[in-house]
């Protein structure tokens, strides 16, 4: 039985999301993806290697020299598939109970999503800002300075109070953004819990 252990670290996920688009990669290809150094991308693929996620191609040789090493997904592998929504109705329901104001609900939203990215640094917020927040269970377009979430599960985690959730998002989303390098933060949004759907503009920070 496979655990999700290896995939908590979010080098190892993007590097698994690379293999499972391309089918196959070189060591710096998987540094690259994953928008890290060389050295820490190692120790991540001998995990994965490890936890048999993926495994290593056989080359063929044409030429002189060693051919570079190769990594693929190990066939027939697939990311777990567990429902976690009942885990996330108890710690909504456990939020609740400790009184978490909106200032502490921040600053683990910003934590979070800091950690969702990953290393700091220059990185394509287009990109990683969708994929962050798909993490928590969204669906996400993200179109110039605009930010749609659809399919939210606020309201099914926490039905007494879904904007909690909500605000938490928004909060993840800043993290990333913060993370990322970016000047934009999350301005002007309209939540609508009945719908399942949130639209929010990107804005310049002090703007």
């Amino acid at each position: 039985m496979f655990s999700i252990d290896p995939l908590a670290d979010p080098t190892r996920l993007r590097i698994v999301r690379h293999l499972s688009e391309q089918g196959s990669a070189s060591l710096r290809e998987l540094a690259a993806a994953a928008d890290v150094h060389l050295n820490t991308a190692r120790p991540n693929v001998v995990e994965l290697e490890r936890a048999g996620v993926l495994e290593r191609e056989r080359p063929t040789p044409s030429g002189p020299g060693r051919p570079a090493v190769r990594y693929r997904l190990v066939e027939g592998w697939s990311p777990p598939s567990a429902d976690f929504r009942g885990l996330a109705e108890v710690l909504g329901a456990a939020l609740l109970r400790a009184g978490s104001g909106p200032g502490e609900i921040r600053a683990v939203g910003e934590e979070w999503g800091r950690y969702l990215l990953g290393r700091p640094g220059t990185h394509d917020v287009e990109r990683e800002l969708p994929l962050a927040l798909e993490r928590l269970g969204f669906q996400v377009t993200l179109s110039g300075s605009t930010l749609r979430l659809s399919a939210c599960p606020c309201s099914l985690v926490l039905p007494q109070r879904p904007q909690l959730l909500c605000e938490l998002a928004v909060a993840v989303a800043d993290g990333v953004l913060a993370g990322a390098g970016s000047d934009l933060r999350v301005g002007a949004r309209d939540h609508n819990p009945p719908t399942r759907s949130c639209t929010a503009r990107l804005e310049r920070a002090g703007a």
